[in-house]
């Protein structure tokens, strides 16, 4: 197997089944986000090693969408929990 292949496999299975977990809507949707990255980075690869210019420019922007993903899916929400918890913690010993 190829590298480009190996890339172009990766990509596109951490794609859809990025697609697949978020669509699912299940607790664990949110990683889906993450899945999306992984693609994107395989994706960003393949285009810049292969000269696919305005591939690697859409990656670009579908990099900042899966980064704005996990930022207010997986990121905010566990920052969130943490907040809640010192909280917790700290009103609970009143």
């Amino acid at each position: 197997m190829t590298h480009q292949l190996f890339i172009e496999i990766f990509a596109t299975a951490c794609g859809l089944l990025g697609s697949l977990v978020l669509s699912l809507k299940g607790t664990r949707a949110a990683w889906g986000w993450l899945l999306f990255a992984m693609s994107n980075v395989g994706w960003l690869g393949f285009s810049f090693e292969n000269g696919h210019w305005f591939m690697f420019i859409q990656q670009i922007g579908f990099s900042i969408t899966s980064a704005l993903g996990m930022w207010n899916w997986l990121i905010v929400p566990a920052i969130e929990r943490r907040y809640e918890r010192i909280v917790k913690d700290a009103v609970g010993g009143l």
